[in-house]
């Protein structure tokens, strides 16, 4: 028979790890925003091999609105090179979004006027507090058999409070 304080520390560590489980389950206290700034890496194309080989990549840059009751406006989406000069801007007037639905813009796989780290600036914004988009950059590319994909998330330059 083992000893009882054996016991007590299983028991204990089980305990320990269901409150472990349970805490990191519980969804965090909702955010709301009124509107962000956002900075979105990109990478057009992506260096491969030993010989300075670049990959072209396909870029899709894709605001979700995740709020189920109201929509949001896209103000801005600007397209950086990596040098950080703008290279396009794909909004001319504000772009609704409505609640639950997403919003894409495309960089070309032949267009490499990004290079290799371009990147995005997202300004969205809403009447009313909602919760934020996710906003995120999707690089593709298939060469015969072979293919690559890999996503980028949006960081928050700027909040602006409900």
């Amino acid at each position: 028979m083992r000893n009882p304080s054996h016991y007590r520390r299983v028991i204990t560590g089980l305990a320990l790890m269901l409150f472990c489980a349970f805490a990191t389950s519980v969804p965090a206290e909702s955010k709301t925003s009124r509107g962000q700034v956002l900075y979105v890496p990109a990478y057009s194309e992506i260096p491969y091999g030993d010989r300075g080989y670049t990959l072209n990549l396909t870029v899709t840059l894709s605001v979700r609105n995740t709020d189920r009751k109201h929509p949001i406006q896209i103000k801005l989406v600007e397209y950086h090179s990596a040098s950080g000069s703008l290279v396009r801007s794909y909004v001319k007037e504000p772009h609704v979004v409505q609640p639950l639905s997403s919003a894409e813009f495309a960089v070309k796989e032949s267009d490499r006027s990004g290079g290799i780290s371009a990147s995005f600036i997202v300004e969205w914004e809403s009447g009313k507090p909602v919760s934020p988009p996710v906003v995120e950059t999707i690089m593709i590319s298939t060469i015969s058999t072979q293919g690559i994909s890999f996503r980028s998330q949006a960081v928050v330059l700027e909040e602006k409070h409900p």
